[in-house]
């Protein structure tokens, strides 16, 4: 879940509308994500981390940040001394163009003497799908602030017509059907629109405890049972 902060008050979320031909969650609506890949667990992707993710394993970090460059174009990096890294949108476009034409996203950091900021990554929640899903996810929810002066743009190939939304407002617009958002997305806006400002948010964040949740099916709707705290 990227964030920023709303002018004047409140906070925004980004979300990006899947692609209309993906096999699970066509056109919905969600957060900047996918799965990790086997380049995420090699020794050359570690040591472009910088930090860890408390509670969490590294390469869900570099996967979580890896995907958030390539569907929302942001990119949360230092140098190897750990300041922040700061690029124009230009050179970034151009590194995520190198990404989309195969090129290993670690030796593309190394190159330009970069680490994924796992310092700024907050590990907020661990959803798995309903066993009766024909297709499922163990999904791993994080959380971070949206790095001053980029720009949010999604990849219009894997997801299109990313947008930054208040929470309230986005659960609003699924309400009148103008936004297709799925339970988890859903629960998570449902959360976020309970806090009038991103210091609030990020605080509750920082604070809560991780337990795995399994939603289930009855009668066609999904639910939590009873026991699962969330």
């Amino acid at each position: 879940m990227l964030v920023r902060r709303r002018e004047p008050e409140g906070l925004l979320v980004y979300l990006t509308r899947r692609s209309s031909q993906s096999r699970f969650m066509p056109d919905a609506f969600v957060f900047p994500g996918g799965a990790v890949d086997s380049a995420d667990r090699s020794a050359g992707a570690l040591a472009r981390l910088h930090g860890t993710v408390a509670g969490s394993a590294p390469e869900f970090a570099i996967a979580a940040l890896r995907e958030l460059f390539e569907e929302a174009g942001v990119l949360i990096a230092c140098n190897q001394a750990g300041r922040a890294a700061i690029l124009e949108a230009e050179h970034l476009g151009a590194l995520r163009a190198e990404l989309a034409q195969g090129m290993s996203f670690a030796a593309l950091l190394a190159r330009e003497g970069l680490a994924l900021d796992a310092r700024e990554l907050i590990y907020y929640s661990n959803w798995i799908t309903p066993l009766a899903q024909p297709v499922r996810f163990d999904t791993h929810f994080f959380v971070a602030r949206a790095p001053e002066g980029q720009i949010a743009v999604a990849d219009a190939l894997e997801v299109h017509d990313g947008a930054w939304f208040a929470p309230r407002e986005a659960l609003q617009a699924a309400a009148r059907d103008e936004l297709s958002i799925m339970f988890p997305t859903r629960k998570h806006l449902e959360r976020l629109a309970e806090y009038d400002s991103l210091d609030a948010f990020m605080n509750h964040a920082r604070e809560r405890t991780i337990a795995a949740v399994t939603p289930h099916i009855r009668d066609g709707n999904i639910e939590f049972a009873e026991e699962q705290a969330w």
